[in-house]
């Protein structure tokens, strides 16, 4: 039970040479097509941002419900968090190079032409108090500053209560109640900060569901990350104790995130098409028959549909190559979704050539570089002082 995650050297070895080149990509990306590679920067970031946030929200229910059958895991999500610090460097490379080419609200006259800003300006005027670049700039500080200050927090007491046998208790409640603060924090923040990065792309467009739908999706989602790692250890022959109950509950994630997620974009959807208002409704236009049908409508195959038939039926559910199938169908549902946000608006049609694919291999590199190396630090793999780790050792539920 007490041993220590071991970073194979191959795999560090390929996530390095893939941050290469993604290094590369970018750079190269920089000199031939600036506005393509900062959009593609800043919808792969906010996509890895999503899922360290959400995984801080995943380990915080577990620990505010009590929950026991998920202990042995919480390593996991823990290190996810990690990639915040990268992430909060891109962002600011990306709004500092980039928000006047992104973003229409910073440079209006560089995005519309007289006529269109003889209708917009006054709009574009009433959000100023909100979008303009200082104050932008100021949240996005704010954002990252709050999420690691309570994320550091939970992690140095993860590591307080392996070390400290004896008083393992008064960590974990230490540890319970900063749950309940990030859960509010990331609430709260991450109304805002989606709006920020992803909705102000259209500054015209508003939805009231489309950042409550974010914060869903980020902790489901993520849910859908620590599925697959915990099946990558599982097979290195980490988690020996994993049996068919821990694949139940660990499903349950994706079966109940496909349908949250599939009635939060019908709601704002269907919101939208009924209210019939056209700032509102050429969102989804755009999308839909401007941009691309297919990938628009693969946003709620590849989110609701697959996932949500692939764990329905519990021998399903239970089966690991089956629920990684499911957890990787549900992610690139969300990549694509993230992708739709951004490029109908910046590059204005669809395109995924060597850039994207360069930066998407490259996000994945630096993801999971961050990820297991953060992970290869801690003293054990098992939290091994957890109050309830002998409930996940011995998880067992009559199906």
């Amino acid at each position: 039970m007490e041993r220590k995650f071991e970073f194979p050297g191959k795999l560090k070895t390929l996530s390095l040479a893939l941050i290469l080149l993604g290094v590369i990509v970018t750079i190269a990306g920089f000199f031939t097509d600036k506005e393509r590679t900062l959009s593609s920067l800043l919808y792969n970031n906010y996509f890895f941002l999503t899922l360290a946030l959400g995984a801080g929200f995943w380990i915080s229910i577990q620990y505010i419900t009590e929950a026991g059958w998920s202990a042995a895991f919480k390593r996991v999500p823990e290190s996810m968090m990690h990639y915040l610090i990268y992430g909060f460097v891109i962002m600011l490379i990306v709004f500092t190079l980039g928000l006047k080419l992104i973003y229409p609200w910073a440079d209006p006259q560089a995005h519309y032409d007289a006529f269109e800003l003889k209708f917009l300006a006054h709009h574009l005027h009433m959000k100023e108090g909100y979008l303009n670049v200082m104050f932008f700039m100021v949240r996005v500080i704010a954002y990252f500053v709050l999420w690691y200050l309570i994320m550091h927090l939970l992690v140095k007491y993860s590591k307080k209560e392996d070390e400290d046998k004896a008083n393992a208790l008064v960590w974990f409640r230490k540890s319970w109640y900063y749950s309940r603060v990030y859960i509010f924090v990331f609430a709260l923040t991450f109304i805002f900060a989606s709006v920020d990065w992803m909705m102000s792309v259209s500054p015209m467009w508003y939805s009231h569901i489309f950042p409550i739908k974010e914060i869903i999706s980020a902790f489901v989602h993520s849910a859908a990350v620590i599925i697959l790692i915990v099946i990558y250890l599982h097979r290195k022959g980490y988690y020996p104790f994993i049996n068919s109950s821990h694949w139940h509950d660990l499903s349950k994630y994706v079966f109940m995130g496909s349908i949250l997620f599939g009635y939060a974009w019908y709601f704002q959807y269907m919101l939208i098409w009924y209210g019939n208002i056209p700032e509102l409704t050429e969102y989804f236009y755009v999308r839909r028959f401007h941009f691309s049908e297919p990938l628009f409508i693969s946003v709620i195959v590849l989110n609701f549909m697959l996932p949500f038939i692939l764990t329905l039926w519990n021998k399903m559910a239970k089966n690991p190559k089956v629920l990684g199938l499911a957890a990787f169908i549900f992610l690139v549902g969300k990549y694509v979704e993230h992708y739709l946000m951004i490029y109908p608006e910046t590059v204005g049609h669809p395109v995924f050539g060597w850039i994207e694919l360069g930066m998407l291999l490259g996000f994945v590199g630096l993801f999971v570089f961050a990820v297991f190396t953060a992970m290869s630090k801690r003293k054990y793999i098992l939290p091994v002082n957890h109050p309830y780790l002998e409930e996940s050792l011995f998880h067992h539920i009559a199906h």
